[in-house]
């Protein structure tokens, strides 16, 4: 019963209603044939909406560039990882002057230290505050790839999940460890 009050209805608009209620509501039609609808599984569609709404693609040479701008945005938060495990372990390093901070009463009556000190941050060393502010960069870039990621468009995924591959390739065999707890999308 329903269905037909809204054919009535339907059928009561005028030429003139139909065309302004199609002009009023947004379709997310960008007049090119792409759709800016999100959809939740896997395509291999040119037409992508990435990140931010002026950032549409909406032919193969476009969906290409923005491929090879991500592929260089996981090399770069690979190389941002490492980087801020260099610095840490550069910070971290006993030095000869890391010693000027025991007393003689620690090191004995002759004052001579075996082992090494650790140097470690205080909460307003430069090393810290530098530590936090790339902590926050590389967070937000983590949370942006991830993004990137649930466009869902298979190019860009493999453009993202290539660039990590070369970044680790990379930088990776010039790290510590190889757990990385600082990750923030595993």
């Amino acid at each position: 019963m329903e269905h037909n009050h809204a054919d009535m209805h339907h059928a009561d608009m005028t030429h003139a209603d139909m065309h302004h209620a199609d002009m009023t509501h947004d379709h997310g039609n960008h007049g090119d044939g792409c759709s800016s609808a999100h959809a939740m599984v896997f395509h291999a569609g040119v037409c992508q909406e990435i990140l931010f709404k002026g950032w549409m693609t909406t032919t193969a040479l476009e969906l290409f560039g923005s491929a090879v701008a991500i592929f260089l945005a996981g090399v770069l938060y690979e190389g941002l990882k490492y980087y801020r495990e260099a610095l840490h372990a550069r910070a971290t390093a006993a030095t000869g002057d890391s010693r000027v901070n025991i007393t003689k009463t620690e090191c004995g009556a002759n004052g001579a230290c075996g082992g090494t000190a650790v140097v470690k941050y205080s909460m307003t060393s430069s090393g810290h505050i530098i530590q936090t502010l790339l902590h926050v960069v590389q967070s937000t870039a983590s949370y942006v790839l991830m993004l990137v990621f649930m466009t869902y468009n298979v190019w860009l995924c493999l453009a993202l999940v290539l660039g990590l591959a070369a970044g680790y390739f990379c930088f990776g065999w010039r790290k510590n460890t190889v757990v990385d707890v600082t990750e923030h999308c595993q």
